[in-house]
């Protein structure tokens, strides 16, 4: 290795420089200047790794704060859930004529009173800043409560509940940024299985709430009907999901609670009214003469789906709250620790600098000046001369090559930083074992980089898009849905949702088995995607209802003509099986929405278009459309929904 010298403007090495001055070689004291190179490089890294870790006790104490804080505002969804409950029921009864005692001894519950001043006990305790609604507004829920309780009561209640979700979810997002950085796994981990159990909470809770109000609103406000079945769809998912994401924790015991909310649920009168309302069915219990056991019964046993979450919901909260703390304490102790080397070192420093400085003051100047310009960042050092003491000339080489090094480093780290993995940065050998070692971690880094980029783009995929189908799912559709709605505000450009409800799917898997069921819900949707338009998005919402996002369609004739091209389409034969193939067939129903206005959301204008597809199922008509009168499409006369043939 070569080094310029600054004195003839020539290269010399290390080798060289020792048979040009050979007096150098008998100078034993000036041996102790060695120690000044890596006692000085060692107190730069020493600062740079205490200062991390002073940081990372910062981090994890934010952590503890944050989960404090977290835990505060889940209690105060709790209490505001069982303050609401006796308001539910009362509301409720009240609405069927029943007697409230009544009904809370058909649903076991004791007292009846609304506990607001619970709610506003856990609304103090949150530090300012973080508290989701004022005390006047719950002061106006306790007074419409005392007044008058009726369903615009339990709205404010919702309203409530949403803002107090809101700041969990800002909340938690703080706090993933902030467990991320820590780079513990196991806080990751426990934090992914808090997220889980509150999910399901909050779906166990939201379907219980609008499975009330699709039921009682049957009866008092059929207005409520729509929304609160769509929201029970969706409750109904996120509480599926977010089991199934707790089924799938590394935690056996997280694992176990989920496998008991999965049982508990399997069978019983709730998990039945569900399935009914999602798809479609009348309720039975408010059908014709109100049938009070069915609905005491159906809301009792939803009650078993809380208790095991909310346990593992406390559980998940402390056990982040411990590990914080102890890693919080670890880092504090590494810290000081390192500080204490680092002095320790720095002192050495200083008596073995005052020991030699006569004898080696300019070169060794120079060397500590290079170094600790190094240390504050500033790697543009140009290479130091190779000259003085066999010792200092070996350090400053030394030194240099780490400077190179140190070069090179820094445009791999900044190239990694912005992910440019094809940078030819990453490409530059490092000179020198050093560079060689440090080349191996580079490498490394860069991999776990790329597997990183590569998992992430996996995992995004799979959240917005069907596994079987490979089109885009129920939270794919409300994603794009909302974005095209957004665009159609805007420019006032026509859309159009088309909800697809397949007839006769059901006798294909009775009669060939779900094997056959899934490649006939493959074939749909490569036949979907074939008649829609460029710029169309196909999504499958679950079982065999699909749906259409239609951006720029002309008009309500153009949607229609879509809507004939697809009935078509489906019509044709499907086969089916492998070694003995069948030939089936199927029809479909098609409700078409239009975006009327802003005020329409993703929810409303698919809740319009399974309306419609509901009513051409009912009515045999093929096609309907939301709101208005389907223009002529020329549909073929609609046969009776075959059923599959060999």
């Amino acid at each position: 290795m070569t080094y310029e010298n600054s004195a003839d403007g020539g290269c010399v090495s290390v080798g060289s420089f020792m048979r040009l001055h050979p007096s150098a070689l008998g100078v034993r004291s000036r041996l102790l200047a060695l120690v000044l190179v890596p006692a000085l490089f060692l107190a730069v890294v020493g600062i740079s790794a205490t200062e991390r870790q002073y940081r990372s006790v910062q981090v994890i104490t934010d952590v503890r704060v944050d989960v404090r804080v977290l835990s505060d505002l889940t209690a105060l969804r709790q209490a505001l859930f069982a303050a609401r409950a006796p308001v539910e029921v009362k509301v409720r009864a009240g609405s069927v004529g029943l007697d409230p005692e009544t009904a809370f001894d058909l649903l076991g519950i004791e007292g009846g009173t609304s506990d607001l001043d619970a709610v506003a006990a856990r609304l103090r305790a949150l530090p300012d800043g973080t508290q989701p609604f004022t005390i006047d507004s719950l002061d106006a829920v306790r007074a419409r409560s005392e007044l008058h309780p009726d369903v615009a009561l339990l709205d404010q209640f919702g309203q409530l509940d949403t803002l107090a979700s809101n700041q969990w979810d800002r909340r938690f997002e703080q706090l993933r940024t902030e467990v991320v950085a820590t780079g513990s796994t196991e806080l990751q981990g426990r934090l992914d299985d808090l997220e889980a159990a509150t999910l399901a909470v909050s779906g166990a809770s939201a379907m219980v709430t609008d499975l009330a109000d699709y039921w009682f609103g049957a009866l008092t406000d059929s207005a409520r009907v729509g929304p609160a079945r769509a929201a029970i769809a969706v409750a109904s998912d996120q509480f599926d999901d977010a089991v199934a994401d707790l089924g799938e924790s590394t935690d056996p015991e997280v694992a176990a609670t989920a496998r008991r909310v999965t049982k508990a649920r399997l069978g019983t009168p709730f998990a039945a009214a569900i399935d009914d309302t999602i798809a479609g069915r009348p309720p039975d219990a408010v059908e014709g003469k109100i049938d009070e056991k069915v609905i005491a019964d159906t809301f009792t046993s939803s009650f078993e789906l809380f208790d095991p979450l909310l346990v593992l919901m406390e559980g998940r909260s402390a056990g982040l709250a411990e590990t914080a703390t102890a890693l919080a304490d670890e880092a504090a102790r590494a810290a000081v620790l390192n500080l204490a080397g680092l002095a320790a070192a720095l002192i050495s420093l200083l008596v073995i600098s005052l020991a030699v400085a006569g004898s080696l003051d300019r070169p060794l100047g120079r060397l500590i000046a290079a170094v600790r310009r190094v240390g504050n960042g500033e790697l543009d050092v140009k290479p130091l001369p190779v000259e003085g003491p066999l010792e200092i000339a070996a350090a400053s080489a030394a030194f240099n090559d780490v400077v190179a090094n140190l070069n090179r480093i820094e445009g791999k780290v900044e190239a990694l930083a912005d992910g440019e993995l094809e940078d030819p940065r990453l490409q530059e050998p490092l000179p020198g074992a050093l560079g060689e070692a440090m080349e191996h971690w580079i490498q490394l880094l860069s991999k776990s980089i790329a597997q990183r980029n590569e998992l992430q783009a996996q995992l995004t995929h799979r959240a917005t898009h069907d596994a079987l189908t490979s089109l885009a799912n129920r939270a794919g559709a409300l994603e794009v849905l909302g974005h095209a709605l957004a665009r159609a505000s805007r420019t006032e450009a026509p859309l159009a949702v088309l909800y697809l409800d397949l007839d006769g799917f059901k006798a294909v898997n009775d009669n060939f088995g779900h094997q056959a069921g899934d490649e006939v819900l493959c074939e749909v949707a490569r036949r979907l995607q074939d008649e829609a338009r460029t710029g169309d998005v196909c999504a499958r919402l679950g079982g065999d209802e699909f749906v259409v996002v239609a951006e720029s369609v002309a008009d309500v004739a153009g949607a229609a003509a879509l809507a004939r091209r697809v009935t078509l389409r489906i019509a044709e034969p499907f086969i089916v099986g492998g070694a003995a193939p069948v030939l089936t067939h199927l029809a479909v129903s098609i409700g078409i929405a239009m975006h009327t206005g802003i005020d329409d959301s993703p929810l409303s204008i698919l809740a319009r278009a399974d309306e419609a597809a509901y009513r051409a199922k009912r009515t045999r008509s093929q096609v309907e459309i939301a709101g208005g009168v389907l223009p002529p499409i020329g549909l073929p006369e609609r046969a009776p929904a075959p059923l599959p043939t060999t």
